[in-house]
């Protein structure tokens, strides 16, 4: 179960990764040619949901199978080549191991473990840099005064900061002291700078990109995001206080940042009037006023972002795999399917093969020792013949069924979320035997089916019938790839 979260994990940082690649191609692109998009933080932090969707989709019970990272398959006689070569197969793979500690490559098998450790730490010492923060800010406002400004209540404390809202539900005006020294018109025009990010609910918004921080530390491109979206939220707030005021106003709210920025030492968590980000064209934007962007340069934005969001999902190969039974020989897929009809029916009423017999994948050059079949957590799976069942749970197949039909000849039901009978039931063909799941080392929802005869593993092929018009075009490639049919 721990292999299957880390490995997920593994999967979903990688999708988020190649995701904020994509956007800050595209958002660096928008900017250059739209300089007004600056100020708008719908884009920012629709881009910064979109990067964490990308992260946490996969991560869902249902979706866990999905990785935005593009499959690569290796044709057989590339592994051989390797093989010879002596060159370690991982180079050619970039999907995962069908064990926990494959012989030869340990390392390989370690790195969704060792990701999840480091992931871990990494949102540890986010969240430990986050509360240093928070003491800072309550160190301050232990030393604050209460005082009454401009007909507002707010708190003063004599420390070289910048004006700022502390709090989020109800947030309070924290000034400093050396305000005093600015007029009374700069006074208004810091405190109008401050009131309308409460109005604006930028704390909340605050609170957001900084939880997604933490969630996504390790992805540069929520840094970059988070740092747009901030710079979003004070240009907006310039504009809404300028909004309809003379040339000289402008000038003094000018003066007042360039002052600020001087007097101030160090910034704390807390949305603040100066910073030293960007200022000469906050400056310029303060002259000129503001740039606005035009209703289709809206809408194409969205549209790209719900593009890249939805890319993100619909280039996600299905990576569900099973962890092979070395138990038992592999026995080669001929090269043409027997003509005659099988006799045993489907595992699954609704039947969709993402993986077939001997296939053999970057890190299993033995070959795929069954079928998988993708399908929902809880699915019903029946009993394929008739026969005695016995019920079996380890940390590879993790909860299974395996059925013995007489003359040597056995099928194999593993990963199951559920089993719903005992072990040693006499059981019929098509008779309910349990539910689809991901137990054991899966990194989805499916059903892994093998069938033996006398202790070697055969084709299910020969078992079941229709299983091509049941298929997923990348299982049919794979097979046609390696064996020619």
């Amino acid at each position: 179960m721990w292999f299957s979260l880390t490995l997920s994990l593994l999967q979903a940082s990688a999708a988020c990764l190649l995701t904020g690649l994509l956007l800050w191609a595209m958002l660096s692109v928008a900017q250059r040619y739209w300089p007004a998009l600056a100020a708008q933080r719908s884009v920012w932090l629709g881009a910064q949901l979109v990067l964490a969707a990308a992260f946490l989709l996969p991560l869902l019970p249902e979706t866990r199978q999905l990785s935005v990272v593009p499959e690569l398959t290796v044709p057989a006689h590339l592994l051989a080549a390797a093989s010879a070569a002596r060159l370690p197969v991982a180079l050619f793979a970039i999907d995962v191991p069908d064990s926990a500690m494959p012989s030869g490559t340990p390392w390989l098998a370690l790195a969704p473990a060792a990701w999840g450790l480091v992931y871990l730490l990494g949102v540890a010492l986010t969240a430990w840099r986050w509360r240093r923060g928070r003491a800072m800010l309550r160190a301050l406002l232990q030393l604050a005064q209460p005082r009454r400004l401009h007909g507002l209540d707010v708190l003063e404390v004599d420390a070289p900061i910048s004006p700022m809202l502390v709090g989020i539900w109800r947030p309070r005006l924290l000034l400093p002291a050396h305000l005093a020294q600015f007029t009374p018109g700069q006074q208004q025009l810091v405190i109008a700078h401050e009131l309308t990010h409460a109005r604006r609910r930028d704390p909340l918004l605050l609170l957001l990109a900084t939880v997604l921080q933490a969630l996504l530390w390790f992805n540069p491109a929520a840094r970059w995001l988070a740092g747009k979206l901030a710079w979003a939220q004070e240009l907006g707030c310039d504009r809404q206080v300028l909004e309809g005021r003379p040339q000289r106003e402008r000038q003094q709210y000018a003066a007042a940042l360039v002052r600020q920025l001087g007097l101030q030492a160090q910034s704390l968590p807390g949305l603040a009037f100066g910073g030293s980000s960007g200022m000469a064209e906050r400056l310029v934007r303060m002259r000129d006023g503001p740039r606005q962007l035009h209703p289709l340069q809206r809408m194409l934005t969205a549209l790209l972002l719900c593009a890249i969001g939805v890319a993100s999902l619909a280039l996600q190969p299905a990576l569900a795999w099973t962890v092979n039974d070395k138990s038992l020989p592999v026995s080669t897929p001929p090269l043409a399917l027997p003509a005659a009809p099988a006799a045993w029916r489907n595992p699954l009423d609704s039947m969709y093969v993402t993986g077939f017999f001997g296939v053999v994948r970057p890190m299993t050059p033995q070959g795929h020792r069954g079928i998988d079949l993708a399908a929902r957590r809880g699915t019903p799976v029946h009993a394929a013949a008739d026969g005695i069942a016995s019920v079996s749970e380890d940390a590879r197949l993790g909860k299974a069924v395996r059925i013995d039909h007489g003359g040597g000849v056995e099928s194999l039901y593993a990963h199951l979320d559920r089993v719903t009978l005992a072990n040693g039931t006499a059981v019929t063909a098509g008779q309910a035997i349990g539910t689809v799941g991901d137990t054991g080392l899966a990194t989805g929802p499916h059903l892994h089916f093998q069938v033996s005869r006398d202790g070697r593993l055969q084709d299910p092929q020969q078992w079941l019938a229709g299983l091509d018009a049941h298929a997923s075009a990348r299982a049919l490639r794979m097979r046609k790839e390696q064996f020619g049919h």
